[in-house]
């Protein structure tokens, strides 16, 4: 069973949880990168990403970031999905997936129409009800939509 589980919009000093979270789960992932793309929500850009954090006794222990497309407001991206390896399993992701999917449907400003995102792990997000678009994105990505 899932403990009790808040989710919320990522703050300034969720920063350095978010990112230890990043190198466990992505080792290889240039740290000085992943700084500036997590931060890059609290920055004056107009297509800035927004970051939802699952907490749990006051840790992070999941993120997820998403954003509207500069390209077409009703397409929207979800990306950095991670929960911490000691919570997987649990359906957090999935929880956390649906939260966002829910955050998007609501935007005041925009319709969405499509939430579109590349990953290794296609199986989990075809459970989700998105469906795979691209064999071969950005090497062994997949991209994957779902229409709303």
């Amino acid at each position: 069973m899932i403990s009790p589980m808040k989710y919320r919009k990522a703050i300034i000093n969720d920063v350095p949880q978010i990112l230890r979270i990043i190198k466990i789960n992505n080792p290889c992932y240039d740290k000085q990168l992943a700084h500036r793309e997590i931060t890059e929500m609290f920055s004056k850009s107009l297509c800035k990403p927004t970051y939802i954090v699952a907490v749990e006794k006051n840790a992070i222990i999941a993120f997820a970031g998403y954003n509207s497309s500069w390209l077409d407001n009703a397409v929207f991206n979800i990306f950095w999905v991670n929960v911490h390896p000691e919570h997987k399993r649990k359906g957090i992701g999935s929880l956390l997936i649906k939260y966002i999917i829910n955050k998007i449907k609501d935007e005041k400003d925009v319709k969405a129409k499509m939430i579109l995102l590349s990953t290794k792990t296609s199986s989990f997000y075809k459970l989700l009800g998105f469906r795979q678009i691209s064999p071969k994105y950005d090497k062994e990505y997949v991209l994957m939509s779902l229409k709303i």
